[in-house]
């Protein structure tokens, strides 16, 4: 039970830290990040914001981000990350 426990813990911190990535770049309110509104505060190539758009859309959905977080975050502004 408490395996059970740590596990949706653990899901519902990376669901929720997507989400807030969302929140935090999405200027236009769409629920989806461009590279556009992404560069406004992180130093990110064309190249590997095409690697964590995984779907080719040209945006970033919260499950996008949550997979990208460990590499695509961290050339972020500090206030904004």
């Amino acid at each position: 039970m408490k395996k059970i426990a740590v596990a949706t813990l653990a899901l519902f911190s990376t669901l929720a830290f997507a989400q807030d990535r969302v929140a935090k770049f999405d200027r236009d309110e769409d629920g989806k990040v461009d590279i556009v509104e992404l560069r406004k505060s992180c130093d990110v190539s064309h190249n590997l914001f095409e690697k964590a758009d995984k779907n080719g859309d040209g945006a970033l959905s919260n499950s996008e981000m949550r997979t990208a977080k460990a590499y695509l975050f961290t050339k972020c502004d500090e206030k904004v990350a």
